[in-house]
């Protein structure tokens, strides 16, 4: 079946090219100059329609000067070919059925002088510019359907890929922050960028390797790199107002509500959104959810905490039914060169009912059993948060960077678990029995930090201060009620309890971190840094019996209660020298991390307290080289180490058990962990060709890793689990990934990746040692293509194999295999109707009997617009009109296997109604924000006299 489809799709479209190219025309030519004769590569090709100077198409020379434009319906046309320097080449071009193809041959061009006919180019942009730490894409030489939003442009560019629900991944890396003109959008949430603003009023897309504000600064590399994504808008659409809103009901009581306004200035930015919908539609990134029990979930089987050494899902569907509501507002000022202020605003609510069954075979050395477990929960995450970001310029010398942050969660869950253990080879049941957990509570954060720079005089002479807090605090109040029997040789043993906890924790951390810059010579310079952070927490967590008598929870219970406190020193002072040379660049540095640890520990079983104390010195060198073949190839070379603190509830020594068969431990023991990594870059694009080609190699080791050490009571089949530090594991894994164009129209690619990766892993079973060794093969493919302005496809898919094998509990091995396939069609008709449909399909094998379940979700819909300038669009839409969306997922670790099947949105029918709104201000707006030919393609400046038909203003 699989293959049947990768073949039909595959088929599908290269019919449908070919009988398009085989109609269509072609123009080809190569330019060179007119007096010494040499070829001129990288020139700029624009074909515009003769009737309104709309582009057609685009194209650059290559190293030879040949140029070749293809796919060109029948027509008039006019060519225009630039070259900087050069006077501008204007050729007239019709494509008829006798004229097919246009070759131009040689065209000769002269030196100076831009006016031709009354029509000068003032500026010109490619479609794709390469730059030092930036990839960069003009907007327009990207088509997109009618009232796209930025998400469906980023699927057309080459190298960036958006997932299902809205990831990107760029370079084969993830994009974290998504920035509008520069400027945060909604915080660091990429989503709610991506999914609001629409794609015809971007001007250019910029990929970048952002540095931390500190790096970029003192230019000196500190290793925190981070992908992201900067949209500029264009400059006639910086002054309007637009947005969309959208209602729909459909059945069995679903809804969707969204609507996003923007009103944009010149120099200021406002934009409100808000929506509800019942349908697993977030469209934005979950943030500050918390969660009840150290679990990680409301005491259900399924988030229990083991080391998940290798670990692989069948399905990448998410499990239970999600409503949700959400309202922000961002806001960008600059009001002068000096200050510019950030500020957003966003709440959200989440509900989530989840529905489980799962099937879980434990593992030790010398014996194993199964655990079944079926599950009921319901979650409800209400989310602020607020972030401000403020730059103030004092002088040419001396500026503040100021980001406060603040954020609340109020947050209950509750959970029904029956569950049940039954031996491997008599079938004999150990245990069976029902967990029922309740929670309710809050968690706050509020922090910020300040960062100081200054220069001097001196070029690359530079001081800076970083001034940091941060404080949460948790409240929770949760209630478990328990009963369990356990069968030991026939002997019968009943255990209940019903018992309410109150964990109360708070910590605080204030940081200091000093750096100054020195030339050392003309291409040198030192960077000599000390930091310093205090942290400092505190938890209580009290256990009360509930009193049948007086029937509430008044007896403490002494043994699973006790106050815990924390306070954590960490220092940290280096060097590093960087040398910056023509075509490379290169930082070498080493810090010293001192780290002094005090817990104090009151035990109210014991009565009495115990301190630990614990000093650490770990060396973290670091290093980056970067080195320029070419414009458009690069190496990027980067080793740091970093260390990590444990948290308040892996210290906490006092056992929790809102899970009868796994409780959890704390360890005031626990050391930070240290971890080391190295990762090397090569990428390379062809602005040409538009062909690109990404590779990352990344390996990482360290010491002091924190895992769940587990002790497994076969008489029970309870497992005990404490977090421990070990040492002897690393990883290294590579990826590739190439984006191959189908045509020479931008946004018609074939984007590929391949990756590879190998660990090795730790785990403590009963005090046993077991080294996991986890191999995993994948590579995914997608197409993008669209012809015309009337069909829009995009496909792809996916296969991972997965090796997993252990040295203690060799029964765990596994090997299994998870594949995908998915396909959109977007079909555009006359008198403004539209249809479209999307599938995915997902299987797996090498789950347990009855888990090898493939998952298709099939949708179609059916749209019309309606009012003048299109600007309402009735839709009608199917979801899973097969009715065989499946959620089906296997974790492996070292001492189980969990196979979990999951409820998930059953078929509906949905009609909805949206209305968009385009006012922009200047000369040539119209209101028409996304008229066709103007915002596609690549534009021209009007020049003096006449001439032609015009040109749009917008500029390349």
């Amino acid at each position: 079946m699989k293959r049947i489809l990768i073949i039909l799709l595959t088929l599908g479209l290269g019919v449908t090219n070919a009988l398009a190219q085989s109609s269509l025309g072609k123009i080809k030519g190569q330019l060179t100059d007119q007096t010494t004769k040499e070829a001129l590569p990288a020139a700029t090709v624009v074909l515009l329609h003769a009737k309104d100077s709309s582009v057609a198409n685009t194209a650059v020379s290559d190293n030879k000067g040949n140029f070749e434009i293809t796919g060109i319906a029948d027509g008039s046309y006019r060519l225009f070919l630039s070259f900087m320097g050069y006077k501008s080449v204007y050729k007239p071009i019709t494509i008829s059925a006798d004229n097919k193809q246009v070759n131009l041959g040689n065209l000769a061009m002269e030196h100076k002088g831009v006016d031709l006919k009354g029509v000068e180019i003032l500026e010109e942009k490619p479609p794709i510019v390469v730059k030092k730490d930036t990839l960069e894409f003009n907007a327009d030489a990207f088509k997109t359907r009618e009232n796209s939003v930025v998400e469906d442009l980023l699927k057309k560019l080459p190298g960036v890929v958006v997932d299902k629900d809205g990831g990107i991944t760029a370079q084969g890396q993830t994009v974290t922050k998504v920035l509008v003109d520069g400027k945060p959008f909604f915080g660091t949430d990429p989503k709610l960028a991506t999914k609001n603003l629409p794609a015809n009023i971007i001007d250019k897309v910029q990929l970048i390797d952002k540095k931390s504000d500190q790096a970029e600064f003192t230019q000196i590399d500190d290793g925190q790199t981070e992908k992201a994504i900067n949209i500029v808008i264009k400059k006639d659409k910086k002054k309007g107002m637009f947005g969309r809103a959208t209602a729909g009901y459909g059945t069995d009581d679903r809804y969707g509500l969204n609507f996003n306004l923007n009103r944009f200035r010149d120099n200021q930015q406002l934009s409100i959104i808000g929506g509800g919908n019942n349908v697993n539609n977030l469209g934005f990134t979950a943030q500050n959810q918390m969660s009840f029990g150290r679990a990680g979930n409301g005491g259900g089987g399924t988030g229990r905490g083991a080391v998940r050494m290798g670990t692989g899902s069948s399905t990448a569907v998410p499990a239970g039914i999600t409503s949700s509501w959400n309202t922000g507002i961002n806001f960008n000022q600059t009001y002068s060169n000096k200050l510019i202020l950030n500020g957003s605003y966003f709440f959200n609510d989440n509900k989530v009912n989840v529905l489980q069954n799962t099937t879980q075979q434990n593992i030790q050395p010398n014996y194993s059993n199964f655990q079944y477990t079926n599950t009921a929960s319901n979650t409800e995450n209400a989310n602020n948060r607020f972030n401000v970001r403020l730059e103030y310029n004092i002088d040419s010398f001396n500026s503040i960077i100021f980001t406060p942050t603040y954020s609340l969660t109020n947050a209950n869950s509750n959970s029904y678990n029956v569950y049940s253990t039954v031996g491997s080879n008599n079938k004999d049941t150990i245990n069976k029995g029902a967990t029922y957990n309740d929670g309710q509570g809050n968690t706050s954060s509020f922090g910020g930090n300040i960062l100081y720079k200054k220069r001097f005089k001196k070029k690359g002479r530079t001081i800076s201060l970083n001034l940091g807090y941060n404080n949460s605090s948790s409240d929770q109040t949760s209630t478990v009620i328990s009963n369990t029997t356990f069968f030991n040789n026939a002997i019968r043993k009943d255990s209940s309890y019903n018992q309410m906890n109150t964990n109360n924790s708070d910590s605080r951390n204030v940081s200091a971190n000093l750096t100054y810059t020195e030339p050392i010579s003309k291409d040198r310079y030192l960077e000599v840094n000390y930091g310093i952070t205090n942290y400092t927490s505190n938890a209580k967590r009290f256990t009360f019996d509930y009193d049948s008598a007086k029937l509430n929870y008044n007896h403490r219970n002494d043994s699973l209660s006790n106050i815990f406190d924390n306070h954590t020193i960490n220092q940290q002072t280096g060097f590093a020298i960087r040398t910056v040379k023509l075509k490379y660049d290169y930082s070498i540095g080493l810090n010293l991390i001192f780290n002094n640890l005090d817990n104090d520990t009151y035990s109210f079983r014991t009565k009495r307290d115990s301190t630990i104390t614990q000093h650490t010195l770990n060396f973290a060198p670091n290093a980056t080289f970067n080195y320029t073949f070419s414009k458009n190839k690069r190496l990027r070379l980067n080793y740091s180490g970093i260390t990590t603190q444990p948290t308040v509830q892996q210290l906490q020594p006092v056992p929790d058990n809102s899970d009868a068969l796994y409780i959890q431990l704390g360890n005031p023991n626990l050391k930070p962990s240290y971890n080391n990594t190295i990762t090397v870059n090569y990428n390379t694009f062809n602005f040409q060709t538009f062909r690109g080609m990404f590779a990352m190699l990344n390996a990482g080791f360290g010491s002091n890793k924190i895992i769940n050490a587990n002790r497994y009571d076969s008489t029970t089949g309870k497992t005990i689990s404490m977090p421990v530090n070990v040492n002897g594991y690393y990883n290294v894994s590579g990826t590739l990934h190439n984006s191959i164009p189908l045509s020479k129209t931008p946004g018609q690619n074939l984007n590929t990746g391949t990756s590879v990766s190998y660990s090795r892993d730790i785990s403590l079973n009963d005090m046993q040692k077991n080294f996991s060794n986890t191999i995993n093969l994948a590579q995914n493919a997608n197409v993008n293509y669209m012809l015309k302005d009337w069909l829009d496809v995009s496909a792809g898919g996916s296969i991972s194999y997965n090796i997993v094998r252990y040295t203690l509990t060799k029964s765990s091995n596994a090997n299994y295999m998870n594949y995908s396939l998915n396909a959109d069609v977007n079909v555009t008709l006359p008198k403004g109707f539209m249809i479209g449909s999307d599938i995915n399909y997902i299987t797996s094998s090498g789950l347990s009997a009855g888990n090898n379940v493939a998952s298709t979700l099939w949708n179609a819909n059916i749209a019309k617009y309606v009012f003048p300038k299109k600007q309402g669009l009735i839709k009608l839409q199917g979801f899973d009109l097969l009715r065989q969306y499946a959620s089906v997922s296997r974790s492996v670790t070292d001492n189980f296997i969990r196979d979990t099947r999951s409820n998930v949105l059953q078929q509906y029918f949905m009609l909805s109604f949206t209305y968009f709104l385009n006012r922009f201000g200047g000369p040539n707006s119209n209101n028409r924000g996304d008229r066709q030919g103007m915002d596609r393609g690549m534009r021209m400046y009007r020049g003096g006299g006449g001439g032609g038909g015009g040109f749009r203003p917008g500029g390349f």
